[in-house]
């Protein structure tokens, strides 16, 4: 029995959908099939950016961009896809989940990232064939092989471990375009499309030797490089998928199923590929996708495509070379026309795009007062998350969900911690290095030596004895410590009343209120000795002032005076 559905067989499923005026917005994708699918849902596209319940685009997306979206729009980027689409990203997360889960991250080649991982390389240098990728480029651009790696050290590049021994298919090496949908981020839900494409290089493979290392239609894949090629072979039949440098998916899982593979495992391990590469980004999407979206309970705002590119090995084991945040939608051949079209139109539909939640928010603007959206409780949430994934189940049509599904509980073990988990292994942490402290004090206290007390015979002033019992005892005897005496400041190191000048006088005697060039040594003794500050710098006299009376006169009187002279 087979264990999935032909190209034909895909083609003709019937398609069950909710007819709605949904709009979408395609003013920046440059596919003519999206558009082939909108109009087979009898949507409509628009420019506008307001009106639309949909915006799809074929590059990655601002954070600007997603804090404009309305909350009734969705968007077919996640913000941080570029931790899985970029190679350097997509190699630091797989080489951190690698390190804590060594035996089930072990379904990507040994990656290393340029620069900063040169030492390592340096080492491997020697052992093997690598080939090196640009981090950011597609469709193969700047991708060779080598054996030395010196030039490249300080350079930014991917470097990986060449896998020598693919699988071959009439002796061409060849690897899958698997398409990914992810859903929801939080929570997480992932689903593979039954249907993909099989790109097989142009020139008969031969294991990578000196002088054929140049050769890249015979080590890469790529459709981009081979299509060049003038050996290659173009599919234009859709009932012959089997023909050609690019057939479909499912034509290579039957002819594995031929030659007595087991196909169905196969699958599994994919499906497996497929969810713990998601998950090594869950944490950081989650918390990006959650920290820009809108408060509103049950709208998924994003979703995305991805294209996963898997090699087989000659033990039929699956490689993830690398994952596509925009794969490729050109409709070269009636094969690549068929296959999108229906991945494109059974995307749309899993949306399940609705009104209402447009027709709410355009109420609650046009109201005189604006009134937040009322958060749905836990009861309602529940209902709705049963509602909408009965409805995932229902339209499937060519996809399958891949996560949740009966692994769940295998994969909890790579999903990041939850706060209250986080929580628990905060205290843990905590509880632990206060038992390491205790145990170095421990240790210390142990090797410490303890020093011979030394016994005080000083008298202690009693509540018996008066101040006149203690007169002509020194202040180490009182005290039983050595008395510090400071040292006095030169004239030259002397701050404004900073200098120190020493007196005799015994502890019995009472400090009187000194005032200016009014110092006496009261009750002097020759054992003690007492700080005394100098006096206060005298100030001048204030200025005392007077009012002097000013006579007043006017001109006019002494015009008078003059006339009378």
């Amino acid at each position: 029995m087979s264990v999935f559905m032909s190209l034909q067989q895909l083609d003709q499923l019937p398609r069950d959908f909710i007819k709605r005026k949904v709009l979408i917005n395609l003013e920046q994708t440059k596919y003519k099939v999206i558009e082939e699918a909108v109009q087979l849902l009898e949507w409509k596209i628009t420019p506008s950016d307001i009106e639309c319940h949909i915006f799809w685009k074929d590059t990655y997306v601002t954070d600007e961009e997603y804090r404009r979206l309305l909350p009734y729009q969705r968007i077919n980027h996640f913000p941080g896809s570029y931790m899985l689409g970029k190679k350097n990203e997509l190699c630091r997360n797989l080489n951190r989940m690698r390190k804590m889960f060594p035996d089930d991250y072990d379904f990507f080649p040994r990656t290393w990232q340029l620069p900063y991982q040169s030492e390592e390389v340096r080492q491997k240098q020697g052992t093997g064939i690598f080939i090196v990728k640009p981090e950011a480029n597609c469709q193969g651009r700047g991708i060779f092989l080598t054996k030395k790696l010196d030039p490249f050290l300080d350079k930014h590049y991917v470097v990986q471990e060449y896998l020598s021994n693919p699988y071959l298919i009439d002796g061409l090496k060849f690897d899958l375009r698997i398409y990914v949908l992810l859903k929801s981020i939080h929570p997480l839900k992932i689903f593979m499309y039954q249907e993909g494409l099989a790109r097989f290089s142009t020139k008969k493979y031969v294991k990578p030797q000196k002088k054929n290392l140049g050769s890249v239609t015979m080590h890469l894949t790529n459709y981009a490089i081979n299509k060049r090629s003038k050996d290659f072979i173009f599919n234009n039949d859709t009932n012959k998928d089997d023909v050609g440098h690019k057939r479909s998916l499912t034509s290579v899982l039957k002819y594995l199923q031929d030659q007595g593979q087991d196909v169905k495992q196969l699958l599994n391990q994919i499906k497996q590929v497929i969810v713990k590469t998601i998950q090594s980004v869950q944490g950081e999407l989650s918390h990006l996708y959650r920290s820009q979206q809108h408060n509103n309970d049950g709208i998924e705002q994003c979703f995305e495509l991805f294209g996963f590119d898997i090699l087989l090995d000659s033990s039929l084991k699956p490689w993830l070379l690398e994952v596509n945040h925009t794969p490729s939608f050109s409709t070269d051949t009636p094969l690549d026309k068929i296959i999108k079209r229906n991945l494109i139109r059974d995307t749309l539909i899993l949306l399940d795009v609705k009104n209402k939640p447009k027709k709410i928010y355009l109420e609650q603007k046009r109201a005189p007062i604006y009134q937040r959206p009322i958060k749905m409780s836990l009861e309602e949430k529940e209902k709705q998350s049963a509602k909408m994934s009965h409805f995932e189940e229902k339209h499937l049509n060519g996809y399958i969900k891949i996560y949740p599904d009966e692994n769940k509980d295998y994969y909890e073990q790579f999903m990041p911690p939850k706060p209250k988990e986080r929580e628990n292994r905060e205290s843990m942490i905590i509880q632990q290095l206060e038992q390491f402290k205790n145990v170095e004090r421990a240790i210390k206290s142990q090797a410490e030596v303890k020093l011979p007390q030394q016994k005080k015979n000083a008298k202690r002033l009693s509540t018996n004895q008066s101040f006149s019992d203690l007169d002509g005892q020194s202040l180490q005897q009182l005290t039983g410590r050595n008395a510090v005496i400071p040292q006095t400041r030169t004239t030259s190191q002397q701050r404004p009343f900073s200098s120190i000048t020493t007196i005799n006088r015994t502890i019995s005697a009472v400090r009187k209120t000194a005032l200016a060039n009014q110092y006496q040594n009261l009750n002097t003794s020759q054992n003690q000795k007492r700080l005394v500050y100098p006096p206060p710098a005298e100030l001048p006299p204030k200025p005392v002032y007077k009012m002097i009376p000013i006579k007043t006169f006017s001109f006019q009187k002494i015009e008078n005076n003059q006339k009378n002279e």
